[in-house]
């Protein structure tokens, strides 16, 4: 940090002198006029002055001193944060992921070289984010909601990492690549989400994605799919083995979520509502099929919502979601159908390797690493206690029932399990027959554990 000059510090806030002044003022018959600066006589003492550049002073006429200057600024000095924001322009798209806040941005390069905003740019870009929820609770993906955040360049694009305390580590991997693999120009980006089980236990885990769109709020069609031409009312798709993907487009730009192959991940719901209901209690974003995209607060004002199944990981185990967001300028049409058959096919830019998993599309789309430190802090104690007594289980059946699927059922026992590790008084019998229980249960289920 720059050395600060002791000589140029000549002002201080005026609040800071009121308490000398006043004190001069009541020792001294003759009224003198409230100060508004400060000057040092010497190299160290600082002296109040009023309105007209005269020293104040008290009853004996000694000067009224008011501070005293350092050589060095204090230790506390404000220093600002390192600026932690990538900005990668690769052809047709322009990405910038800012690290301090979390955010986002996604913007189409048009053949003059004007980058044209896909997602709202309103609040700092903060309106399209990202949504973990663990067990029963929601974090929304963002520094100014209390979570760690971090960009980090990759060889393909570029990361966007969060770290929610204890419990969960979420990356966002933003990959750029072109839509025909015979061609080297660049106009789609692969969205991998990978999503790391950092607590001490079996949890139950699930994402979605939030984005606040634009384009098409002054057009005739809010939205389109490869099925719907124009949507200018609130929608909801379980699936889009039919629809494929959706697009929000005007006549500059048009960016497309691509949501419908067996190589993408299978999503829960696809939901086009207003902005605010995306921010709404319900984890789905309820809808009215017939309501428009107006709402008290805004006119026009259409978002996409993206939820996919929640999934079961233990210690350290991840879970991967992915993608693909299509762009174009100057009235062009986003890579669709062709680019989709080239995916089933193990024909595009990226390869077979995108087969299955995305985790696996060139080595490059990977959860940051863990520290060592890390590791140690969230790996669970294996040396429990032997349990003395025996206690009865959820239930005392083998055979896992339909009643023991029910996602709410299975939340349930999990909060349960992690009651009796946290309590190192209680008895750990019903602790291994709940584990018991539930290792059926996942297993049954298929779940990664």
């Amino acid at each position: 940090m720059k050395k600060l000059d002791a000589a140029k510090l000549i002002l201080v806030p005026l609040f800071f002198l009121s308490p000398f002044f006043a004190y001069a003022q009541d020792e001294s018959e003759s009224s003198v006029a409230e100060p508004s600066m400060v000057e040092s006589e010497d190299r160290h003492a600082i002296y109040a002055k009023d309105a007209s550049g005269n020293y104040c002073v008290d009853s004996n006429g000694n000067k009224v001193r008011v501070g005293t200057r350092v050589d060095a600024a204090p230790a506390s000095t404000y220093v600002p944060r390192v600026k932690n924001v990538i900005e990668i322009q690769r052809d047709d798209i322009r990405l910038v992921l800012n690290g301090n806040e979390g955010t986002f941005a996604i913007y189409g390069v048009a053949e003059k070289g004007n980058r044209i905003p896909l997602l709202s740019t309103y609040d700092a870009n903060s309106s399209s984010y990202f949504v973990v929820k663990v067990g029963r609770k929601e974090y929304k993906l963002q520094s100014k909601m209390g979570i760690k955040c971090e960009a980090r360049n990759t060889p393909l694009g570029a990361q966007m990492a969060y770290l929610v305390s204890d419990e969960v580590q979420v990356v966002v991997d933003f990959s750029f690549m072109p839509s025909i693999a015979t061609s080297t120009r660049i106009d789609m980006l692969r969205v991998s989400v990978f999503v790391i089980n950092i607590g001490r236990s079996i949890q139950s885990y699930a994402v979605k994605g939030v984005f606040d769109t634009t384009l098409g709020e002054n057009t005739q069609a809010h939205f389109s799919t490869a099925a719907k031409k124009f949507i200018n009312s609130e929608a909801q798709f379980q699936s889009m083995e039919e629809d494929l993907w959706v697009r929000s487009a005007n006549k500059d730009a048009a960016i497309q979520f691509i949501l419908g192959s067996k190589e993408i991940t299978r999503t829960e719901a696809v939901t086009l509502a207003t902005r605010d209901k995306m921010d709404s209690v319900t984890w789905i974003p309820s809808i009215q099929s017939s309501r428009s995209f107006n709402s008290v607060t805004s006119f026009n004002n259409s978002a996409l919502c993206i939820n996919w199944p929640s999934t079961y990981l233990d210690t350290l185990r991840t879970a991967n979601y992915g993608f693909y967001i299509s762009v174009a300028t100057g009235g062009n049409n986003p890579a669709g159908k062709q680019f989709l058959s080239d995916l089933d096919n193990g024909k595009t830019a990226l390869g077979v390797a995108a087969k299955n998993s995305v985790a696996k599309l060139n080595g490059a789309a990977k959860p940051i690493p863990l520290t060592q430190e890390e590791v140690d802090s969230v790996t669970p104690n294996i040396l429990n206690n032997i349990p003395s007594s025996s206690k009865e289980a959820f239930v005392k059946t083998k055979e896992i029932t339909e009643a023991q699927l029910d996602p709410e059922y299975i939340q349930d026992l999990l909060d349960r399990i992690a009651t009796l590790k946290e309590d190192e008084t209680m008895d750990k019998t019903e602790l291994y027959a709940l584990n018991e229980e539930l290792d059926s249960i996942l297993n049954k289920l298929g779940a990664n554990r």
